[in-house]
């Protein structure tokens, strides 16, 4: 493919359906899910819903119909806008502990609130760390560890009513993380 047909088909989509749009978003976009077509884009307290309409897209931001249609090339810019917009001054995402679905000693695997999978290379957050063996800071005053990656700091924050619950699986997490051959920093 030469390269301006690389550029015209950067800059002019054409979705068959919203499904194509939605693989399309997904490669750039973290927190995105489709539930009975429609896109569902999530950044802390804002929502964008992207539905196909006859002329194209219809936006929804925070449940509120936005006006105008969107066609194929504008509403994925539009989202991917929305996206950067959000993630300004953005320096950290904060999860819940109970997401990781399991931990290995090249790092953590943790899925997001639509179920998509996401890795934490060890290696990645040590080149980002104080050391060149920590990987994370954590505090358990605060029950959280943030990890050293290297757009923006993951923070695996400990949630629950019984304290020694959140202390079991934080000591799990801090025993995985030196098991692995990497340190964290304790800040508490």
């Amino acid at each position: 493919m030469k390269d301006n047909e690389k550029s015209y088909k950067a800059y002019h989509r054409n979705y068959k359906n919203v499904e194509e749009l939605y693989d399309d978003l997904s490669d750039a976009i973290l927190n995105i899910g489709l539930e009975n077509n429609k896109i569902i884009i999530h950044y802390y307290s804002d929502t964008l819903d992207i539905e196909p309409c006859h002329l194209g897209y219809r936006t929804y931001l925070n449940g509120k119909k936005e006006s105008g249609v969107w066609e194929d090339q504008d509403i994925y810019f539009y989202a991917l806008e929305f996206v950067h917009e959000q993630q300004k001054g953005l320096t950290e995402l904060e999860i819940n502990d109970t997401s990781i679905i399991h931990i290995t000693n090249e790092g953590i695997t943790y899925a997001d609130e639509f179920d998509r999978k996401h890795f934490i290379s060890f290696e990645d957050c040590a080149i980002n760390g104080p050391t060149a063996s920590c990987v994370a800071e954590r505090d358990i005053t605060k029950w959280y560890f943030k990890f050293y990656s290297s757009s923006i700091s993951i923070k695996f924050v400990f949630r629950g009513l019984f304290a020694f619950k959140k202390r079991k699986r934080f000591e799990a997490l801090r025993q995985a993380i030196i098991d692995s051959g990497y340190t964290s920093y304790d800040l508490s």
